[in-house]
């Protein structure tokens, strides 16, 4: 395998940059012909894969020809794949090679009168349009709307900034910050990406769940392109991975995995993967709710007629922004998309929320299987949740966890179902032996019959033991009524739609109401009447008639 060989693969897995590609494609173009031939005979096959785009094709054959040129647009008929060459609305044109080494001269469309017009989404028509470049700085105002306030964060696409937006201080809004998500100057002038951060925004949206950031809209102002969405206060899980070196106990990890897994799950019945789920992309707000960020390069299981006319040509999992430790063998290899791809991320996730470490020491999952690495056994779980986490972690597609379903089935706590089998034979001999005796000796009675008799299939019923056991786990971690859709009233609430005289579940909501009840009385007499009223208002959301909540409601109402 020669230099170039070994750069182009690297690339493809996102260790190398473009820039550095590009300097080997130019040493390998001054070397004899035999290795520069060979080069391009590569470069071409893995084209012809769909394993590289059009643009980076051309920018690397100008530089392996050793050409002081621009060159004509290629014939995309020749060298594109069959299916790529469908009347297609949203077709990018291949650009024109470039021997310069910057990604942004590179990757630029040609703009030669003779080259067809650009059809994409309508926010993408200015593509072609020069505009002076302006950095980006705090106080600097995008669309004479957004004001800049703080720089979040920067990554491999763009940088992502706190912003102020001026409408909703017109409206007086409490809450006026968003989050905006801003292409870097290189990925602006790449339309694979234009097109991505476009289909990423229009994708979450269609994503409207409690564990999902939710995305606001895509817009551009002169040579910035970016996308709007919630601003979030608190830490990624990959701090927090950092402030557990030996990881979490289970109890308050198995909430957070839960809620990760609901986001993806939901992702998946719109037939939606993520592709690049990590513990970068999972947030944990100052409330400790739990929200999946950055579907920028989901890509979609099955498509319709018209979805499919949407995205024959793009693709976004050739940008390769995938994170390699945490991507399935599949993906490596640039399989179709699967939603075992998110199920192999999410048990490495979850792998290192338990322990702390990633299971195959952020190796990807190629290199692993190539060294026959093996995840250690995490202490913590029981054998059959480590057997549920290691066959999720399996590299093999076929012997992976199918659903995300059947991943929190083997995880999760153990249901009182499997212990129970043995239990209920014990009680129903217990019970007809007592009927038998009371038949024999007991003087008749007249029962009333109940006025509504509810019949259980064992399917709800499993699902109700389920449900306690989880609120159990949620109370013990203090999430009473918090976050939204992971906690203990909640889980009771569920219990109560299947079975609404289930007294379990009656008393646990009682239970929560009490001790939400005694924390506001300690809050009370710390003279702190906010957090009092707080606590007293999340009791009575559990348990509106309770009795010392009411009081103490009208005892700190007349104290105002």
């Amino acid at each position: 395998m020669n230099a170039f060989d070994t750069a182009l693969k690297a690339f493809q897995q996102s260790q190398i940059p473009f820039d550095e590609l590009a300097r080997v494609a130019r040493q390998t173009g001054l070397a004899p012909e035999a290795m520069s031939n060979a080069a391009r005979q590569l470069l071409e096959a893995e084209y012809r894969a769909g394993r590289i785009p059009p643009q980076v094709y051309s920018a690397l054959e100008g530089e392996l020809s050793d050409k002081t040129q621009i060159s004509q647009p290629f014939d995309s008929a020749t060298v594109l794949p069959p299916s790529a060459n469908q009347d297609d609305a949203t077709r990018i044109q291949p650009a024109a090679s470039n021997p310069s080494p910057a990604l942004a001269q590179t990757l630029t469309p040609t703009s030669s009168p003779t080259s067809p017009p650009m059809n994409t989404e309508s926010l993408l028509k200015g593509l072609r349009e020069q505009h002076p470049h302006r950095e980006l700085t705090v106080g600097s105002i995008l669309k004479n709307r957004f004001e800049l306030q703080q720089l979040l964060g920067v990554g491999g696409m763009g940088m992502v900034f706190k912003a102020t937006d001026l409408r909703k201080i017109e409206a007086q809004d409490k809450d006026p910050f968003v989050a905006l998500k801003v292409l870097n100057q290189d990925f602006q002038a790449n339309p694979m990406a234009l097109v991505s951060l476009q289909r990423e925004t229009k994708r979450a949206q269609t994503l409207s769940h409690p564990n999902i950031i939710k995305v606001y809209d895509f817009d551009r102002d002169g040579g910035h392109v970016f996308m709007s969405m919630e601003y979030l206060e608190g830490q990624p899980l990959s701090h927090l991975i950092k402030e557990n070196p030996d990881g979490l106990p289970f109890k308050q990890a198995w909430p957070i995995i839960h809620a990760m897994a609901d986001a993806l799950r939901h992702a998946h019945k719109k037939n939606i993967v993520h592709s690049d789920f990590k513990p970068g992309n999972v947030f944990i707000d100052i409330n400790g709710e739990v929200r999946v960020l950055d579907f920028g390069i989901a890509c979609a299981i099955s498509r319709s007629d018209k979805d499919h006319q949407d995205a024959t040509i793009f693709n976004a999992r050739s940008l390769g922004a995938f994170t390699p430790s945490y991507a399935s063998l599949e993906q490596l290899h640039h399989s179709d998309p699967d939603q075992r791809d998110d199920i192999y991320a999410l048990a490495c996730v979850s792998y290192e929320l338990l322990s702390g470490k990633h299971p195959f020491g952020r190796l990807s999952a190629e290199k692993a299987l190539e060294v026959n690495l093996q995840a250690k056994p995490i202490p913590k779980l029981s054998r059959r949740q480590w057997k549920g986490l290691q066959k999720a972690l399996a590299f093999q597609q076929t012997q992976r966890t199918p659903t995300v379903d059947k991943f929190l089935a083997a995880l999760g706590p153990r249901s009182a179902v499997f212990y129970g089998l043995w239990g209920t034979g014990v009680l129903a001999t217990g019970l007809f032996a007592a009927n038998i005796y009371l038949s024999m000796i007991a003087p008749p009675t007249v029962v009333e019959a109940p006025k509504v008799a509810i019949q259980l299939s064992a399917e709800q019923q499993q699902k109700i033991k389920d449900l306690l056991e989880l609120a159990s786990i949620h109370a013990d971690v203090g999430y009473l009524t918090a976050p939204t859709g992971s906690n203990a009233l909640w889980a009771y609430q569920e219990i109560l739609k299947i079975d609404p005289y289930n007294k379990s579940a009656t008393q646990g909501i009682i239970k929560i109401a009490d001790t939400l009840e005694q924390q506001a009385w300690e809050a009370y007499e710390r003279n702190d009447r906010s957090a009092a009223l707080k606590k007293v208002l999340e009791g009575l959301e559990a348990h509106p008639a309770h009795k010392g909540l009411l009081s103490l409601r009208e005892k700190l109402r007349a104290s105002q």
